[in-house]
């Protein structure tokens, strides 16, 4: 399956690709592929609550759609695939990732900044979506990119989305271990970073979606890992900018981009089946960093907002 997404976030259609859309349609044999459906103003790439308002046929079409394994994603002529499958614990590119690349095609795609760039590096790659993105924006062979994360199989998915766009271009990785002091191999013209940033509470310690640990890292080692004049391009959310924001404010001056509200989708966190999912909720609402809809009448009961930023250094 492909979800496409326009360049302003105000669709976002989902397609049946090969054999899927004769399982999907009962016909179309042949067919590369088949639009099923296209959402308006999307809240998430999977939003169970706008599937749930279709008519019950199209319901059941989008949801046999998505449950295909293989998903590609495509946003401003430039895709990445995934699955679970074959990228083991890999965060599929997400509605903070399209924010993210809409942030850049506004403010970077087509600068002096970009085109002049020498060096990229992007901290978390999972899917290696804005790698790729600012790789193939670039347009210009040979300037080295970096991809720097913990989780082997998100470089192996980076470097595999990464091949038809390298045209030359000499990709290196850092494999990261957890808890461990980020590890870059030198300074930087541009560095982007989709960091984690749900805050944990204290008792918090084996939970992937958890921890302000990269902010803390990036704002302690900023000046060893950017050039003079260089930018940083990284993603807030309301849930921990009270905490995150005055790091970078210390050393950067920053600048917000863009900025999307959407629902917190994340079960292990979200779901209150678990005593640390619970502990994990009250800790949020106290906090009163998470926005509640008490009567769920938006289908989603806890709301952030996300912000992309600029940062240059003081």
């Amino acid at each position: 399956m492909k979800l496409v997404l326009d360049k302003d976030l105000a669709t976002l259609s989902l397609y049946a690709l090969g054999d899927e859309v004769q399982k999907v349609t009962g016909g179309n044999r042949g067919a590369k592929e088949f639009l099923v459906h296209t959402f308006k103003n999307p809240r998430l790439l999977t939003d169970n609550a706008a599937i749930a308002k279709l008519p019950s046929t199209l319901r059941d079409a989008v949801v046999k759609t998505y449950e295909f394994p293989g998903r590609v994603t495509e946003y401003d002529g430039v895709s990445v695939y995934w699955s679970e499958a074959d990228y083991p614990g890999v965060w599929a590119p997400s509605i903070d990732t399209m924010l993210f690349a809409r942030a850049l095609r506004k403010t970077l795609v087509g600068t002096r900044r970009l085109r002049e760039a020498r060096s990229l590096l992007e901290i978390g790659c999972g899917s290696g979506f804005l790698a790729k993105y600012v790789l193939m924006k670039k347009r210009a062979l040979g300037t080295p990119l970096e991809l720097a994360d913990i989780n082997r199989d998100a470089i192996t998915c980076a470097l595999d989305n990464l091949e038809e766009a390298r045209r030359g271009t000499d990709v290196f990785y850092s494999h990261n271990r957890i808890g461990a002091p980020l590890h870059v191999n030198r300074r930087y013209d541009l560095v982007i970073c989709n960091p984690p940033y749900i805050p944990r509470p204290a008792a918090g310690k084996d939970n992937p979606y958890e921890g302000l640990f990269l902010y803390r890292e990036i704002a302690e080692r900023a000046e060893t890992m950017l050039h003079p004049g260089a930018r940083l391009y990284i993603c807030f959310s309301s849930l921990s900018e009270d905490i995150a924001l005055p790091l970078f404010r210390e050393k950067f001056a920053v600048r917000f981009l863009d900025a999307l509200k959407v629902p917190l989708k994340i079960p292990p966190v979200f779901s209150g089946l678990s005593a640390e999912s619970r502990r994990w909720v009250r800790h949020l609402e106290r906090r009163g960093t998470v926005d509640v809809d008490k009567t769920e009448r938006s289908g989603y009961r806890y709301w952030e907002r996300i912000r992309i930023a600029e940062c240059a250094l003081r």
